[in-house]
């Protein structure tokens, strides 16, 4: 469903006839820039993040007025690395208490409060992207990522990689934390992270790895009230799973899966010297974690 606002938010940009939709915050193109840092955060509303059509390391549209909402928009380069820092907030800010109510009762008017943040493909980025209520939906394809940490209070997140294009360049590290919200991260394995760390609050996270990693992955993963669950390939690839686990959890493995020593599990693939070894080290503390293989 998300992939027609993706498409939707490209059409906006480049139709005229749409003079509601305005551009915000842009930096233009120079050669010079070897690097991002993107830190952007928003306090509620939708945002979409995806690859855009030109050269410009950040473009922001919106069809809010500017004086709608309170920003902080600035940038800095240091020996040919751009950093940019963007911060939104709605001078209606919800309090902590109002955000849980507008989760339950879905009350939020996020849907006046739309973003739609456009990233080139030509240099490779460290994304951190915080977001407190509503929603976020992130397609990284073909976009270079060299670290990605995404953190949300109670809004839902989606991560995805639409047009089935990994990221170009290996990632160091790819973060993830959730509090009240949800996070569904589809075809993670096409993020070519060598770490990926994920922490689970009260809120729940799915993470998509059912295909066998282009390079090696370790997981570490903590789950304290909530939910995680975690998708892994059938066949084809070696894997091998540490749990520290309490009397109040739930674990759940497949029948694959046989334990080798105390709370260390492998499956039928698994060889200590594969090349690429996807390797899980996961705390539950009051929570779920499930893993489920590929269908």
């Amino acid at each position: 469903m998300w992939r027609y606002y993706f498409s939707l938010g490209l059409v906006c940009v480049v139709s005229a006839s749409l003079a509601q939709v305005q551009k915000h915050f842009k930096i233009e193109h120079n050669n010079r820039y070897k690097s991002v840092t993107l830190n952007y955060g928003s306090s509620s509303g939708i945002c979409y993040i995806s690859p855009g059509t030109s050269d410009e390391p950040i473009a922001v549209y919106s069809e809010r007025d500017i004086d709608e909402f309170n920003h902080s928009f600035n940038k800095s380069t240091y020996a040919g690395d751009l950093e940019i820092n963007l911060s939104l907030e709605d001078k209606n800010k919800q309090t902590f208490s109002q955000s849980i109510s507008s989760k339950v009762f879905n009350s939020s008017d996020s849907e006046d409060n739309t973003w739609k943040v456009y990233l080139t493909e030509e240099i490779p980025y460290d994304l951190n992207l915080v977001f407190g209520v509503g929603a976020a939906f992130i397609d990284l394809s073909s976009i270079k990522v060299s670290r990605f940490n995404v953190r949300t209070g109670s809004a839902d997140v989606n991560i995805d990689y639409l047009s089935n294009m990994p990221n170009p360049v290996v990632m160091d590290t790819f973060n993830i934390k959730v509090d009240l919200g949800n996070v569904v991260v589809r075809k993670l394995y096409m993020s070519r992270a060598k770490y990926i760390h994920a922490e689970v609050g009260f809120g729940s996270m799915q993470l998509d790895l059912t295909e066998t990693p282009t390079v090696p992955s370790q997981v570490k993963a903590s789950v304290g009230a909530g939910t995680l669950e975690i998708l892994i390939p059938k066949n084809d690839c070696s894997v091998i799973i540490k749990i520290k686990d309490t009397m109040l959890c739930d674990v759940h493995l497949t029948k694959s899966f046989r334990e080798i020593s105390n709370n260390v599990y492998v499956n039928d693939e698994y060889n200590e010297n594969a090349p690429n070894q996807l390797s899980f080290d996961v705390d539950v503390s009051l929570g779920n974690i499930i893993f489920k293989e590929k269908r």
